[in-house]
């Protein structure tokens, strides 16, 4: 019998790591508040300037971003 995508996940540890468990790729990122709506919004951009190029970026609101060290 096939794994469904559901067994696979219960096969993982509980607190997997990132790039073993999960294969992600971990980038630097830059976060930068916006002029506009009073700061409100964040342009996270990556470090790597080819990814740049690639229109790898996303705008967030201020409350969607956090510091991950701070949780652990």
């Amino acid at each position: 019998m096939a794994h469904v995508v559901s067994d696979v996940w219960r096969e993982l540890p509980p607190n997997p790591d990132p790039e073993t468990d999960l294969g992600y790729d971990l980038i630097e990122l830059d976060f930068i508040p916006t002029s506009t709506s009073g700061g409100e919004e964040v342009l996270v951009l990556p470090t790597d300037e080819e990814m740049l190029r690639e229109d790898a970026f996303i705008v967030v609101d201020r409350g969607s971003v956090a510091d991950l060290r701070d949780r652990v």
